[in-house]
């Protein structure tokens, strides 16, 4: 073969290559908190939303009937809910520090809750739903 294709050939594995390590490295689970407007009574909002990623090429979809538990500072259970067609599940607390575990993704994040809050889990997952 000549040797000027077989270069321009190893040139273009090194691009894709270059190319695939930057869209996995930018791939991963994120958490965002937001604050939401503070709600007039004594206990606080706190909305879970819940999105699965599937890449750069399989988009962004709600995760609907998640399981999503709440456990107060100390590590017990407070309250739990499933959250709807739009992957959020809501919650009225009392002002505190909580810790949010969406069980089927094992995923948690502590939230400190002294006003309204909106915890957003954007999970990585490799594989799109059938």
């Amino acid at each position: 073969m000549n040797k000027n294709l077989l270069l321009a050939l190893g040139i273009i594995i090194l691009l894709l290559t270059a190319v695939g390590v930057y869209m996995a490295s930018s791939y991963k689970t994120t958490i965002s908190i937001t604050n939401l407007p503070s709600s007039s009574s004594n206990e606080e909002t706190l909305e879970v939303k819940v999105l699965m990623n599937y890449g750069p090429l399989g988009g962004v979809s709600p995760l609907s009937d998640a399981y999503v538990e709440i456990y107060n500072s100390q590590g017990y259970y407070v309250t739990a809910n499933f959250t709807n067609s739009q992957g959020v599940a809501i919650f009225h607390l009392p002002p505190g520090n909580y810790k949010v575990f969406v069980t089927q993704l094992h995923c948690s994040v502590n939230v400190s809750l002294t006003s309204s809050k909106e915890v957003t889990i954007s999970y990585a997952y490799l594989y799109a739903p059938k």
